[in-house]
């Protein structure tokens, strides 16, 4: 098998595992009977097991982030914008199952493995542009002043970061489906009050 393939092969035979198992529960030994080699060939490609958990969160952090710079270079209203950041984290947590699963239930490991790997500032970059969409919904007096822009945030982020645990995408219900759906629940109530 070509290296190219064998390490792709290891990362996401890795990420079915440590999403199912754990991280801490997966051994080398594991991986390795998954991809078919010995545990000592693993290790011509990944010093670690660690550096496996790494290279996934790299993959799926650069993605997320590239994605998220081309929404954010669009000229979108809030509302556009906040539901553009919804399928992106929806879409995103499609393509990286693994890593998604991995994240969620493993956040405070993930976390030290993004520092780690000075991947931090870039995986913010996500954080930051939801709040920027927010921040200036406020401004421009399409959301309410009198909610706390975080808790909108934390709410808003919260159900979109939960819903691939319950959907996964149909011809029915697409990701751009539940995300326009979300987009609406939250920011109706996050809109000014007629008076």
């Amino acid at each position: 098998m070509d290296p190219h393939e064998r390490r792709r092969q290891i990362l996401d035979r890795s990420a079915h595992l440590f999403a199912s198992k754990g991280i801490a529960a997966t051994t080398i030994r594991e991986i390795a009977d998954e991809v078919g080699v010995y545990s000592g060939a693993l290790y011509h490609y990944f010093p670690s097991k660690e550096a496996i958990v790494t290279e996934l969160i790299r993959e799926y952090i650069d993605d997320l982030s590239g994605r998220c710079r081309e929404i954010t270079a669009q000229s979108q209203t809030p509302v556009d914008r906040i539901e553009a950041l919804a399928l992106l984290a929806l879409s995103t947590s499609e393509d990286y199952r693994g890593a998604t699963t991995i994240w969620q239930r493993e956040g405070e490991y993930m976390r030290d493995r993004l520092v780690e790997a000075d991947l931090a500032e870039t995986a913010d970059e996500v954080e930051r542009a939801w709040r920027a969409a927010i921040a200036d919904g406020v401004a421009e007096g399409t959301f309410r002043d009198d909610i706390d822009p975080d808790v909108f945030y934390q709410l808003i982020r919260d159900a979109v970061w939960q819903a691939p645990r319950w959907h996964r995408p149909t011809s029915e219900r697409s990701n751009a489906d539940l995300a326009r759906e979300i987009t609406r629940i939250f920011v109706d109530g996050f809109r000014p009050r007629a008076e």
